[in-house]
């Protein structure tokens, strides 16, 4: 029989279920009339039911249990926006860095790495929340070729967000992942976690929990990533008390559910347009692609009105795609995306664009009139870091943001903390280096 040779010599012995087989040491001269046939097609079922499911689990990717450590600035001011810290070979053969993106509404970072308690091999970072609203630090965590600062694609990583509490009275902690794959928490999780199509939320409440202890398991929330060299990560609070706190964070690269993983639709991680000599090159990146048929290229010269100038299908283990717009329009001209399902429904991106006309100037362009959210469109020549104040019109700050600009037309909108009676209130808006380049009146109505 063709499962003889699938049963090694170790596996034959007596078996109670079958006490006329007695010990075997080779298959090939064994009885008929020692052992059934029965017995081989039984043990060789379960052997050749082992070898698939050794195979299966062997094709699975396992994230690894990284290590964060004595981080090393390696450019910008300590502690500011554009700060970038690397911590050296967090797993075997690759290194990270971490980059300041943004501190808002008060937010401040007082220690990139504290051990004093919760866990060595995690990044602990100290933070100051920001009274009277909302607060928070968002981060670009990237990972490189261990020695190098070239990046490198992690096929699985796993980051895990320890202690989600609060201060026990009127601050409540909460992060922001940009595009995990799939997420994972407690069944009893103290958390309130939602998905907006980008990123993944996670908020607690104001119950707090002595020190950092991964035993807490209802404020851990678990991000699951694939196919990732690049992470956007946010960490932050909501206070009701007009006085700052610090507070000692902890975000964990290892894997603590390692079951009831709740898996993400797929998203548009990121989508670009540049202007080359033959048209416009659009690119877009996905992080999974789970029933997805299709892209649409959509392509406007108002952003109203749009015509669908290409599609490209979905390919088999390709997660970047690109696509040549040879029409040459003159003037502004946007772009979106339609992601079309296998069962038909449809989404689209966020809307881009590119000025075929752009020079080496920066524009900001902010309307007058607005209500509740200030939309703001940027067009650069080159991708930097943009920082927003809004002040009200006794001149003190309501809300500050920084936003990661790319080469060409960006969009985006601003919005006001908490309940903001109708009125005048002023936009500023600066560079890396802190010099205004943009600044506007608008009339919330």
């Amino acid at each position: 029989m063709f499962f003889y040779n699938l049963v090694p010599d170790s596996v034959i012995k007596f078996n109670p279920m079958y006490p006329n087989c007695t010990h075997v040491l080779n298959v090939l001269t064994v009885s008929y009339r020692a052992c059934t046939r029965r017995f081989y097609y039984l043990y060789g079922i379960i052997l050749a039911s082992a070898i698939l499911q050794s195979s299966a689990a062997s094709a699975q990717c396992t994230p690894p249990s990284m290590t964060f450590k004595t981080p090393t600035l390696i450019g910008g001011v300590n502690r500011q926006v554009g700060a970038i810290y690397k911590f050296s070979n967090v797993t075997t053969g690759v290194d990270a860095t971490i980059q300041i993106m943004g501190l808002i509404g008060g937010a401040a970072l007082n220690d990139m790495d504290n051990t004093t308690q919760g866990y060595f091999d995690a990044w602990q970072p100290y933070v100051t929340a920001g009274g009277s609203g909302t607060s928070y630090l968002d981060w670009k965590i990237s990972f490189k070729k261990g020695g190098t600062l070239i990046d490198t694609l992690l096929p699985c990583l796993s980051i895990t967000a320890v202690d989600i509490d609060g201060d026990g009275s009127r601050l409540k902690e909460f992060i922001v992942a940009s595009t995990p794959g799939a997420y994972a928490v407690d069944p009893n999780t103290n958390l309130t976690v939602s998905f907006d199509g980008v990123n993944s939320h996670a908020t607690g409440n104001v119950s707090t929990v002595p020190n950092i202890d991964t035993s807490e398991k209802r404020y851990m929330f678990q991000m699951n990533f694939s196919n990732v060299s690049t992470i956007y990560y946010r960490n932050g609070s909501i206070s009701t008390k007009s006085a700052t706190d610090v507070r000692h964070t902890c975000i964990y690269f290892k894997s603590f559910f390692h079951t009831d993983l709740i898996t993400l639709p797929v998203r548009i991680v990121a989508f670009t347009a540049k202007t080359v000599t033959e048209g416009v090159n659009l690119d877009w990146t996905v992080a999974d692609e789970k029933d997805v048929q299709q892209y649409s290229v959509l392509r406007s010269v108002d952003g109203v009105n749009w015509d669908n100038i290409g599609k490209v299908n979905v390919q088999q283990d390709i997660r970047n795609y690109a696509f040549l717009d040879k029409t040459k329009a003159t003037g502004r001209v946007y772009y979106k995306l339609q992601q079309t399902s296998t069962s038909g429904s449809v989404g689209f991106s966020r809307i881009i664009g590119v000025n075929n006309h752009a020079g080496e100037a920066l524009t900001v362009t902010i309307p007058t009139l607005v209500r509740k959210n200030i939309p703001v469109q940027i067009e650069t020549p080159a991708g930097e870091v943009y920082h927003f104040t809004i002040y009200n019109s006794q001149g003190s700050v309501i809300s500050q943001r920084s936003y990661a600009a790319q080469p060409g037309i960006n969009f985006l909108q601003l919005e006001l903390p908490g309940q903001h009676a109708a009125g005048m209130y002023m936009v500023a808006v600066r560079n890396a280096k802190g010099a205004i380049v943009g600044r506007s009146r608008v009339i919330m109505q």
